[in-house]
């Protein structure tokens, strides 16, 4: 980043201002979507409670927690001042959101295959 303000001048206060602003809308959204699958994992554990089939509620809550993880490293990375992470930091919490993602998804289905009635009737 430095190379290019060198070659370009300081960067306009727009782009700064932009770029600040598309950071905060990342992380808050990276929250809401954390927070929809914790939701949702409550969700699997009442169902769970209610109708005593295994829906496997703790790993719906456990795997989304590298969404959260990325959040933060991207919440760090604004109150150091930087218009994007570091390139270290961004693999480590763009890895740990896309497995937090698959993760999420496969706790999804799973709990999916559970609540979904089974075609043919009783058996």
């Amino acid at each position: 980043m430095y190379l290019l303000e060198v070659f370009l001048g300081a960067l306009p206060e727009e782009i700064t201002k932009m770029a600040s602003l598309n950071s905060w809308i990342m992380i808050i959204a990276a929250v809401f979507l954390w927070i929809t699958f914790v939701l949702f994992g409550i969700i699997a554990k009442r169902y769970e409670r209610v109708l005593r089939k295994k829906t496997e509620w703790q790993f719906i809550i456990i795997a989304p927690s590298g969404i959260l993880v990325y959040a933060i490293l991207q919440l760090m990375s604004v109150f150091q001042g930087n218009l994007k992470m570091p390139v270290s930091t961004g693999r480590i919490a763009y890895s740990l959101f896309f497995l937090s993602g698959i993760l999420s998804l496969l706790g999804a289905l799973r709990f999916r295959k559970v609540v979904s009635p089974r075609k043919g009737g009783f058996r």
